[in-house]
């Protein structure tokens, strides 16, 4: 027997939102398995699993909402 899916809410900005949805389209997925596949991926390595701070995967340029 598989395991009930539990929902994982959480409050963003209504553009950061916009952008997300719009960036897990162009890459072929959805909102939700792109949030599964950050759980599991954070669960698998214990913390963040990429540089996270100011100058991190993105670095300034992705504080921009251009």
């Amino acid at each position: 027997m598989s395991d009930k899916m539990t929902p994982v809410v959480a409050k963003v900005l209504p553009a950061e939102k916009e952008r997300f949805f719009e960036a897990t389209e162009q890459i072929g997925t959805t909102p939700s398995n792109a949030i599964r596949m950050f759980i599991a991926a954070f669960n698998r390595v214990g913390t963040f699993p990429f540089e996270v701070g100011v100058n991190g995967v993105m670095g300034r340029a992705g504080l921009n909402n251009d």
